[in-house]
């Protein structure tokens, strides 16, 4: 719902019966703007699934009222093209019209229209003529019990980064090196993905090469191990397991662990598969090495994102093959490069937490939604609720696709919730924010709004575009 202060016009959802006026409150708390546009054109919403005899004006007339309260909170001047803008208001009219069906002639022109609504409904009217410079209208407040939400939410085109500050309350830190920042890499997620990705590397390799080719076999789990090795020296870094000098000698002797390919007798394409696989576990185990040996006590060595090598062009190759002929001996290959591609992910999240902060390139757009009061995204690793997360969002404020327009937005959040979705394998971090500016809150419901309006004005055109093409 937008917001227990809200500023738009329920009059009409006032005048509902209280039976519609229980579902518009439903309504206008969970439904996008395309989500009701589409309701009212199909005359149907689930939100009405459980109730008996509900004729379609009465569906209409609820959908017609939060479609009005839902527009009358949007800001005048959003990140959108003219016509999108222009869409809206054509929503908004054509809701008050049906809305108004028996007290306004329905040849009135706008004009009339815009009469009668200053008189029996001025907020509404007030909307139509503000700027966005106006005071937004202060209006009742409704009880928490029909409004859970303190702001609507929404998606945005935006990336983000988060870093986490430190618990909070009772909450208890990790202990341990400079390394252990507090966020938990080796989740119970992470490590599900990587345990199911070796088991299915060491089923499909065996079944490709143990009887065939033995030599090759053996050198591929040793490829493997090298992995696994990685794996524990980083968890034991990122959690403070291992002490520093010790994770250095393991490093260096996982590196110094070269590979023999003399028993390959000269077979140079399994030679050159082996070595691109190696190079991208070592490159991995010498910058997180690299690491170790740059930081302090109580400097942490900010080392860049790691650098592609060849094996990650090379598996898009395998990719396209493997949708072709699904071989075990292909099925392998991709299943070791997501189990190094998934260390990589970890040691720069340890490495380069701060260092991507100026690098929004590098910034994720996987994420739930985003209010004015709070944020919730998807991560494999994991925090404490309570937590305090200094979070980064870069926002594209164009109103054409064709160009961008970025603004960077720091905002510090606590978390207040954390889900585990086994079915994307990542976790749901839900923060709330702390004390935001009103510059940063504005900018937020206008990019979440503009959001709102591009997707219900893409799915009209699409709708359009059909129809035309059936007649």
């Amino acid at each position: 719902m937008p917001g227990t202060h809200y500023d738009n016009d329920h009059s009409f959802i006032e005048e509902l019966p209280f039976h519609l006026k229980k579902i518009a409150h439903r309504i206008i708390r969970d439904d996008s703007l395309e989500t009701m546009i589409l309701s009212v054109d199909s005359q149907a919403s689930t939100h009405f699934k459980d109730m008996d005899k509900v004729s379609i004006d009465d569906i209409l007339k609820t959908l017609h009222a939060c479609l009005v309260a839902k527009i009358t909170f949007f800001d005048k001047q959003l990140y959108v093209l003219d016509n999108e803008m222009a869409f809206l208001y054509e929503q908004l009219y054509r809701s008050l019209r049906y809305l108004l069906t028996d007290r306004l002639d329905a040849e009135a022109s706008d004009d009339e229209l815009l009469d009668f609504l200053k008189q029996y409904y001025p907020k509404t009217h007030y909307w139509i003529h503000k700027t966005d410079t106006a005071d937004r209208y202060s209006l009742a407040i409704r009880s928490r019990r029909e409004n859970t939400r303190r702001f609507y939410r929404y998606t945005a085109n935006m990336t983000y980064h988060f870093v986490r500050l430190g618990a909070h309350e009772n909450a208890t830190e990790l202990q341990g090196d400079i390394y252990t920042s507090g966020i938990k890499h080796f989740t119970k997620i992470v490590n599900q993905k990587l345990d199911t990705l070796m088991d299915h590397y060491q089923k499909n390799i065996r079944e490709a090469l143990v009887d065939s080719h033995p030599e090759a076999y053996d050198l591929f789990t040793v490829v493997a191990e090298k992995n696994e090795y990685l794996r524990e020296v980083l968890n034991g870094i990122s959690v403070g397991r291992l002490s520093v000098e010790e994770s250095k000698r393991f490093l260096k002797a996982n590196l110094e662990s070269t590979l023999d390919f003399a028993s390959l007798k000269g077979n140079i394409r399994t030679e050159s598969i082996l070595r691109d696989f190696e190079e991208k576990v070592d490159h991995i185990g010498q910058s997180t090495l690299t690491l170790l040996e740059n930081s302090t006590p109580h400097k942490l060595y900010e080392g860049p994102v790691l650098e592609k090598v060849k094996i990650d062009y090379d598996i898009r190759d395998y990719v396209e093959k493997k949708k072709r002929n699904s071989s075990s001996l292909l099925m392998s290959f991709i299943n070791l490069y997501h189990y190094a591609a998934l260390l990589e992910k970890i040691y720069n999240n340890i490495s380069s937490s701060n260092y991507i902060i100026v690098f929004p390139e590098y910034w994720s757009a996987d994420y739930h939604d985003i209010s004015s009061g709070g944020f919730s995204f998807f991560t494999p690793f994991l925090v404490d609720i309570n937590d305090h997360l200094e979070l980064f969002f870069r926002f594209d404020l164009s109103a054409s696709d064709k160009t961008n327009d970025y603004e960077i937005v720091h905002q510090k959040a606590k978390v207040v919730r954390i889900d585990e979705k086994t079915d994307i394998g990542a976790y749901q971090i839900s923060c709330q924010f702390l004390h935001p500016d009103k510059n940063t809150m504005d900018l937020i419901r206008k990019a979440t709004q503009s959001k709102e309006l591009k997707d219900a004005f893409s799915n009209a055109e699409l709708i359009d575009t059909v129809d035309e093409y059936n007649q």
